[in-house]
């Protein structure tokens, strides 16, 4: 559909032959060699229909997207070509998701800003609700599977998770979770407590580890241990909310420092939904 402010800039769903082009224009934007191909086919296997392609004059220049959970919907994945940055690309991109989610009833919007975009979110009525800080490993010591305390995460594990992690999140991740396991086989992990309930979770990815939720810090630790038992790309990172200072100080001694720092924002609603303080690490800036 074309925008009425300007006739250059149209707007349209992605779909599979846009890909390659949405992932070029990430690359620029967030000047990054890395490919995120996957996490976008992901993103649109789990949201249909809510991941828009800008094109100005015909060229893809822009992209942005949202996973909608029900309660809320977590916004992602903006990225704007830098050669046509200031046109008002982003803001075409913004307008046109928030009308959707919207008119689908979404009560409720988060993300996890850069500085650069920040006036946009300021400007469409997002607030601040703390920082999303993300952590790269860069000591890594000598890491043992953590035997007879984290087991691998199984198809039939699923439910569990999704009802341990419920008032956590603040929705339901039961696709989400289906979703990664399917990606990452024998890079995810559970905890039980002593009736074999699951009190932690954790994925590992191929250049980061999440999501990631557990009940406690022992629960937290062994499943860090676990994930970091396991060969990386490159050296992995962690999103973490700065809410959560157990989790933090838990990275700082394994080996990991401190990278940079998104700000967490919200559209909507009248207080936060997630239990920030026991998230030891978002799926991704893109999903949360």
């Amino acid at each position: 559909m074309k925008r009425r402010s300007d006739p250059s800039i149209s707007i349209d769903v992605i779909t599979e032959a846009d890909i390659d082009a949405a992932d070029e224009i990430m690359k620029l934007a967030f000047q990054s060699k890395d490919s995120r191909r996957a996490n976008i086919r992901r993103n649109m296997f789990m949201q249909p229909g809510c991941w828009l392609m800008a094109r100005y004059k015909g060229e893809p220049v822009g992209t942005v997207g949202a996973t909608d959970y029900g309660p809320f919907a977590y916004i992602g994945l903006m990225a704007v070509n830098p050669r046509l940055q200031g046109r008002g690309i982003g803001f075409a991109l913004l307008d046109e998701l928030l009308r959707w989610l919207d008119e689908h009833g979404s009560p409720m919007s988060l993300l996890d800003a850069t500085e650069m975009g920040r006036p946009l979110y300021w400007q469409m009525g997002f607030v601040e609700q703390g920082f999303a800080r993300q952590f790269r490993l860069t000591q890594p010591a000598e890491v043992r599977f953590p035997e007879g305390q984290v087991e691998p995460m199984q198809a039939s594990d699923i439910p569990g998770m999704a009802a341990f992690d419920l008032p956590i999140f603040g929705a339901s991740r039961e696709k989400v979770f289906a979703a990664f396991l399917a990606d990452f086989q024998g890079r995810a992990f559970v905890t039980r407590d002593a009736s074999g309930q699951i009190n932690g979770y954790t994925f590992a990815q191929a250049r980061s580890i999440g999501p990631w939720a557990a009940g406690g810090p022992d629960e937290a630790e062994a499943l860090l241990q676990a994930a970091l038992s396991l060969p990386f790309e490159s050296a992995p990172g962690v999103i973490i909310p700065a809410a959560n200072i157990t989790g933090v100080r838990l990275l700082l001694r394994s080996g990991f420092i401190f990278h940079h720092a998104n700000t967490h924002m919200r559209r909507g609603g009248q207080r936060h939904p997630s239990q920030r303080s026991r998230i030891y690490a978002q799926a991704g800036f893109a999903i949360g």
